[in-house]
């Protein structure tokens, strides 16, 4: 971390992550401030991360409003009712979430005498003042053994915050550790997580932050420093989640490198009946996309492997043969299927943003709760391009028309809200048949079927900004 001494000088109003004050003790003497901002650099090995402390005391009392922080928020301050643990997600995204650590969280954290405990530490040290528990995964199940062992141990006496240096899939981990079994009470008692976004789309990061980052004036900060901003000033709500139910015979299915090989294979793990969701649950282009991207060598490419992997797709145009079904939210109210038997995009969405500046659904908000439902036909590649551009233009795409010359007359975007959405493939290629809860894939079986259904009461709790719960 670089230091300097001098009034705001060159910080941007944009990269200012919290300002610390000190009261000055002589009348005659102005306070001190601590001003900590970030920014990102483009190096040779990727972004390189450059945490400032600059020291002034002259500081625009609007900056002081909106960025002052006197004290450690209390879901940082470990002791014997709070245990705080930071999670860094080596496989998330590009692999950048121990760079962060190193360079902008540990440093700002130690900034305020907050340490790691060491790896031989004794789980009792957790009730420390000022310490917390520093776990970086060893493989895919490291964030889920993690949420099992707080659900294990949680009692309301002990409260839990996990900070994850990771993307989606993290809180889907934690979400689906904790989840099975879970027999918490009041939502005050359930785990709180913070998001640092550092995966590759941050579809729940850039939702729940999507209309404070937006106020924030032009140009916007980035979302890392979005994140840590939140970290320090955010409060704690109860984080919506769906069930997704899958017939028997169905597969949760990831790509794996044998130790030493180039070559990329498919790794099959144990069947699953359900898992848990706070994103999307999506069938078609969607969940195609995110599977075929996911090899070790798409990943390598960040965010840009879903661009090069829709084009190949995109050629295919691939009609999905399945059945959709969905209940509108009114009571009682039955499923009724979707008058089409082929499909391009089927994708039930808890949040407004797959990406930054991916608006899926627009009518979605923060926290609200309420699943919606994207849906179209069959189209040509050119014309799918064209709808997932109007996405990106914050969210057009909802009641575009089309007809394309075909029996069954004009075309559109189906948008609705649902209570329910099950859907039954009936391909008989495997390829197929994958369906995407969250980034997770599941195979189906010939004429299986993935049904999803809201929650009735959450299993986390999330760190978002102020604003956002009033």
């Amino acid at each position: 971390m670089s230091t300097s001494n001098s009034s705001m000088g060159p910080v941007k109003p944009e990269d200012i992550v919290l300002i610390s004050s000190s009261q000055s003790q002589a009348p005659s003497k102005p306070d001190a401030h601590d001003v900590f901002s970030l920014t990102e650099e483009t190096g040779e090995q990727g972004p390189i991360f450059k945490l400032s402390q600059t020291q002034a005391t002259d500081v625009p009392q609007h900056l002081l409003d909106q960025f002052s922080v006197r004290e450690l928020p209390q879901h940082l301050q470990s002791g014997p009712s709070r245990h705080v643990h930071v999670v860094v997600s080596t496989g998330s995204g590009t692999g950048l979430s121990l760079k962060f650590y190193g360079s902008v969280l540990r440093p700002l954290l130690e900034s305020w005498g907050v340490r790691p405990l060491a790896q031989s530490a004794d789980p009792a040290e957790r009730s420390k003042p000022n310490r917390y528990n520093l776990v970086v995964t060893q493989d895919a199940d490291s964030v889920r053994n993690l949420a099992q062992h707080l659900g294990q141990a949680t009692s309301d006496a002990v409260q839990h915050t996990v900070v994850l240096l990771s993307g989606d899939g993290g809180v889907i981990e934690m979400l689906n550790g904790k989840a099975p079994g879970d027999t918490s009470g009041a939502s005050t008692s359930l785990p709180l997580v913070a998001i640092l976004p550092l995966g590759t789309g941050n579809a729940l990061f850039y939702s729940l932050h999507k209309l404070v980052m937006a106020s924030a004036g032009t140009p916007e900060p980035s979302g890392l420093v979005q994140s840590l901003r939140t970290f320090f000033t955010g409060r704690a709500a109860p984080l919506p989640s769906f069930k997704a139910e899958f017939s028997p015979g169905s597969r949760i299915i990831s790509y794996a490198l044998p130790g030493g090989q180039d070559a990329e294979v498919e790794s099959r793990a144990g069947q699953v009946a359900q898992l848990h969701g706070a994103i999307v649950a999506s069938y078609g282009l969607h969940s195609q996309l995110v599977w075929e991207s996911d090899t070790p060598e798409y990943r390598r490419h960040g965010d840009k492997r879903f661009v090069m992997v829709a084009q190949e797709l995109l050629k295919e145009s691939h009609a999905y043969e399945a059945d959709v079904e969905i209940a509108s939210p009114a009571p009682g109210a039955p499923r009724e299927k979707i008058a089409r038997g082929r499909h391009a995009y089927v994708l039930a969405a808890l949040v407004s943003n797959l990406e930054r500046s991916f608006t899926i659904s627009p009518a979605s908000r923060p926290l609200d709760g309420r699943l919606r439902l994207v849906h179209f036909g069959p189209v040509a590649g050119d014309h799918a391009m064209e709808i997932m551009m109007q996405a990106r233009d914050e969210g057009k795409h909802v009641g575009m028309t089309w007809d394309d010359g075909g029996e069954e007359g004009e075309q559109r975007v189906g948008y609705d809200e649902a209570a329910a959405v099950k859907i039954t493939t009936r391909e008989e290629d495997a390829r197929w048949r994958k369906v995407c809860i969250d980034g997770t894939i599941v195979e189906l079986p010939r004429g299986g079927s993935m049904t999803v259904t809201m929650e009735d009461r959450p299993h986390l709790q999330v760190l978002v900004d102020k604003s956002v719960v009033g």
